[in-house]
């Protein structure tokens, strides 16, 4: 952030306050400091007329040099830095890709034409946005060929700011920036005005262009609502909101759940329109109202449908589903005989939400076995227990509990009982062999359902129970080579790393599998094979024949409609196994625990038995008299929080009941159809026994305690609770929202008003919201109410307001304009920006370089006679050199004539013409005579003498 003092420019040499300089100039970032300036200045004068040990040009060099580390120092702390102005632009180009925008093609071609005129060195991103923002391009000054939008994950919903926020982060600091945003205006989420005001803090100019929206004849339904709590019986009024375009004529349609209960003709006007239609409950339960209006002109007929929730207090019916028919054929008579409303259903025909199974008061499974209920709806059965109080019970069978394949399900987590047998210690071993295709077709998903198949069958072995896994493409893999299951989880984890590829190769897998166990010593030995497509070469029936004389077993499952169901089926028959297809390969977890409990043939005790009588409490009357003999039931553990009503000789459950959450349920291992348990049917008090059992099931707390509102706006719901009666001591109120993928939410209530709470959840998805509330005291329920609201389109497809006036105010707020050409995005109409680089580390070096050199200067002491005396010894030195250097140049010239008249002699003696030798002269002769030798001698006595009287 620039501060407001400028500095000396150094190209323009002008001084400027505000950093108004148009070259490259200086700036500070925190000018305030330069008032140390001051302080500085003052210690340096009182130092320097103090200063006594230093003199003259010394005295001045360290004040000098004081001063400048003084400056330094100041403004490092005062952020000096260099700037130079920035003459690059970016665009951040924030698309509205949500559903009220049909078609892309206006904004791809206003952002090409835009970026067509652009300079070679401006840069651009392009982000689009809905729910949430996604970057399209990122940062780029290279112009691409064609532009493709669509990168939106969730395009129900217009979140304007978000992308705002987005395109703040995609700001380069080397550019001009600017953000354009296209749009139509209609923001559902977020406030795009205040965060355009946050960019235009930051510096940074938001640009918007209109995208237009075509409306035409246009009718749908705001809102319907009716009363939370309802009574049967009780005449109530559903109100529906009908906005509409035009004035025309529509039939409206009412529907209780899906049946239809009211339609009317009616003239819809132009503008909004509030109906009101006069109902009756009629049957308890939670229900759902939906108003439907079908309109004679219309665009979208996707907003042409809302809901309503109401809960009708009163004796809700019961929904047994049956595997079979007449699987609950002694329950059925029992509940008829008692008056206990029910009404059956099989696992295709039963409810398959969360809201619609909240219309019972008892669920019921009745030998249904796990793989015919997709465990989506077992999480929603699991859910209407947990967090709205529907009562559950399982049944007996063949097809039940963990011959049903329940095991690690969330049917069992809501059950009192476990599927697997913890508690026996003397079970036949198994030896299991599980091969799985893993071929490229197996794709991620289905593999990882096989191997979440695995998984739980590796969980229900024991230790003494042998398991291999044998992974095949065109090649076979052992996984997990036949091992005795000690460490399960080290076996899951080995199985977790299986990954598809490759092709198919059915018959060596399978054949291999067969070497395999037919060598091991267990009791039983059965082979599960998976696989989704077709291989039939292969003596497939000489192996099924030897694995029939070995007593091996071998079921298959199909996977897919690809896979070769009849080669897998008659497998399955000639080997004594079970054939699967699973077209919804989301069964195949299920399928696989269900074929591991029937490989051990544990789980049916079949020894007739009178059970004995543990926690019955209030149905202890009904047994005094004594009880009937059971000829077989499903073993079973127990949970450890679980009430063991009735039980085996061995101790094993046969009657388990539990609370969960704020249901409860009960799980009677023999069967509800009277053939393992014909006695009882028989039994006198059979009907007493079945309705006071489902009686238990029934929620044991107040239901209309609270009244109950929600509202959605924005993608935000709000849920509003008024209390009847003030909360009992020491009770809290806790409120969840359960959507209709089963996700739970926990929304924290806040005190409004005595006696009235709110909160807020997240609603930003098309759907259904089930609210449950409940006041607990000390972990146990006193109260409870429940209610729903849905949102039955994306608002998306809601009429346009004020999308225009919108976009003006977001261009306002953000400095910037309403573009109409696209030619103006790139203008050159940016305030001027400056790219700084701050000098601070820089100048803290400096002074620390400089600190030395003060040192020296007051520690090392310059004397100017010594330095003349020094300069004299070295010219003196340097003459001396000089003359040394000319002697040894006569010495050398002189030894080279001698040399060359040497030469010269011995020439003219070769060739006969010696000359006489030359007639030296007087002077010659007394200049060649060789000079006197030193008086060595002498002066080494001279020296010895003086030497000796020093010593003396």
């Amino acid at each position: 952030m620039r501060s407001g003092a400028g500095w000396l420019c150094s190209l323009c040499s002008c001084c400027l306050w505000n950093g108004g300089c148009t070259s490259v100039g200086f700036d500070l970032m925190h000018p305030w400091w330069l008032l140390l300036l001051l302080p500085a200045a003052a210690a340096m004068v009182w130092w320097y007329r103090g200063e006594r040990r230093l003199l003259g040009a010394r005295k001045k060099a360290v004040a000098a040099l004081r001063s400048l580390m003084f400056l330094l120092l100041i403004l490092a702390v005062a952020g000096f830095t260099l700037k130079a102005p920035v003459d690059k632009q970016e665009v951040v180009f924030v698309v509205d890709e949500s559903k009220s925008i049909a078609s892309q093609k206006q904004a791809v071609a206003f952002v090409e034409e835009a970026i067509g005129v652009k300079q070679a060195d401006d840069a651009f991103a392009i982000l689009g946005t809905g729910e949430r923002p996604a970057v399209e391009y990122p940062l780029s000054v290279e112009t691409p060929n064609a532009l493709e939008l669509g990168g939106v994950p969730n395009k129900n919903f217009t979140d304007l700011a978000a992308g705002l926020r987005l395109a703040q982060g995609l700001i380069n600091t080397g550019y001009q920036p600017r953000v354009v945003l296209l749009s139509d205006g209609e923001q559902n989420l977020g406030d795009a005005v205040r965060e355009a005001g946050y960019l235009k803090e930051r510096g940074i100019q938001v640009d918007v262009s209109y995208l237009k929206r075509e409306v035409g004849a246009e009718v749908l339904v705001k809102n319907a609502s009716v009363p939370a709590t309802l009574y049967q019986g009780e005449t109530f009024t559903l109100t529906a909101v009908v906005e509409s375009t035009v004035a025309t004529q529509a039939t409206l349609q009412i529907y209780e759940d899906n049946k239809p209960i009211a339609k009317s003709e009616l003239q819809v006007q132009k503008g909004e329109s509030r109906l009101s239609i006069p109902l009756q409950a009629t049957d308890s339960g939670f229900h759902r109202y939906r108003v439907e209006v079908l309109p004679g002109q219309d665009t979208e007929p996707v907003n042409n449908t809302s809901y309503a929730y109401g809960d009708v207090l009163g004796k809700s019916p019961a929904l047994i589903v049956e595997g079979e028919p007449g699987d609950a054929k002694w329950l059925s008579e029992a509940l008829r005989a008692g008056q206990f409303p029910f009404r059956t259903a099989t696992a295709a025909t039963m409810p398959k939400t969360l809201e619609d199974l909240c219309r019972y008061s008892v669920i019921v499974l009745a030998n249904v076995s796990g793989v015919e209920i997709p465990e989506s709806v077992q999480k929603q059965i699991e859910s209407a227990v947990r967090d709205f109080g529907v009562g559950l019970m399982m049944t007996g069978g063949d097809d039940s509990f963990g011959l049903g394949g329940y095991f690690d399900t969330p049917v069992e987590k809501a059950l009192p009982v476990y599927m697997d047998l913890r508690n026996q210690q003397e079970i036949p071993s198994l030896g299991l062999m599980l091969v799985i295709d893993r071929s490229g077709s197996m794709g991620t998903d289905k593999m990882e359902l096989a191997k979440e198949a695995a998984r739980r069958s590796t969980g229900m072995l024991k230790a003494q129970d042998t398991l291999g896994v044998l992974a095949f493409d065109t090649t076979n893999w052992w996984v997990v080579e036949p091992t005795k299951v000690t460490d399960p989880k080290e076996l899951q984890d080995k199985i977790s790393g299986i990954a598809a590829n490759g092709g198919t190769s059915i018959y060596p897998a399978v054949e291999e599998a067969f070497y395999k166990l037919e060598d091991l010593e267990t009791k039983r030995k059965h082979i599960i094979l998976l696989t989704d497509g077709q291989s039939p070469e292969g003596d497939y029936d000489g192996l099924t024949a030897r694995m029939r004389e070995k007593g091996i077993t071998m079921s298959t499952v199909a996977v897919g409609q690809d896979a070769d169901t009849a080669l897998l089926e008659g497998l399955a028959e000639k080997a004594k196994g079970r054939f699967y297809s699973a077209v919804d390969s989301q069964s195949v977890p299920m399928i696989f625990s269900k074929e591991t409990a029937l490989a051990g043939k544990t789980y049916i005790e079949d020894n007739p038995f009178t059970p004995g009588i543990g926690q019955s409490k209030e149905l202890a009357p009904l047994f005094a008299q004594g009880l009937p003999q059971i000829n077989a039931h499903i073993a079973v553990t127990e949970k450890e929080t679980a009430d063991v009503v009735l039980a085996n000789p061995k101790g094993e459950p046969v009657l388990a009941r539990w609370q969960y959450g704020l249901g409860r349920s009960v799980a009677w291992t023999s069967d509800a159809k009277g053939v393992w348990s014909n006695q009882w049917a028989a039994w006198s008090g059979s009907s007493a026994f079945w309705n006071q059992l489902m009686t238990w099931l029934l929620p044991q707390y107040q239901t209309d305690a609270f009244d109950m509102r929600a509202g959605i706006t924005g993608g935000q719901g709000e849920l509003s609770i008024r209390l009847q009666e003030p909360l009992a001591a020491g009770a809290v109120l806790k409120a969840q929202v359960i959507s209709g993928d089963a996700t739970q939410e926990e929304v924290p209530l806040l005190l409004k008003a005595p006696g009235e709470y709110v909160g807020q959840f997240n609603a930003d998805r098309p759907g259904t919201y089930l609210m449950s509330v409940v006041e607990e005291q000390n972990g146990q329920v006193l109260n409870a109410a429940s209610s729903g609201i849905a949102v039955a389109y994306s608002p998306e497809y809601d009429l346009p307001k004020n999308g225009q006036e919108t976009l003006a105010a977001i261009a306002q707020a953000g400095g910037g304009r309403v573009l109409n050409d696209p030619a103006d995005v790139f203008a050159a109409d940016l305030p001027p920006k400056w790219s700084a680089r701050d000098l601070s580390y820089l100048l803290l070096l400096l002074a620390a370089c400089l600190w030395p050199l003060d040192v020296a200067l007051r520690r090392i002491s310059f004397s100017t006679a010594r330095l003349t005396a020094w300069r004299a010894a070295r010219q003196k030195a340097k003459t001396e050199r000089t003359e040394q250097n000319r002697e040894q140049q006569k010495v050398q010239s002189s030894s080279m004539q001698g040399l060359k008249r040497k030469a010269e002699g011995a020439a003219e003696r070769r060739t006969g013409q010696l000359a006489p030798p030359p007639v030296k002269t007087p002077t010659q002769t007394q200049q060649a005579a060789p000079p006197e030798p030193p008086k060595q001698e002498e002066s080494s006595t001279v020296s010895k003498l003086l030497d000796k009287k020093r010593k003396k």
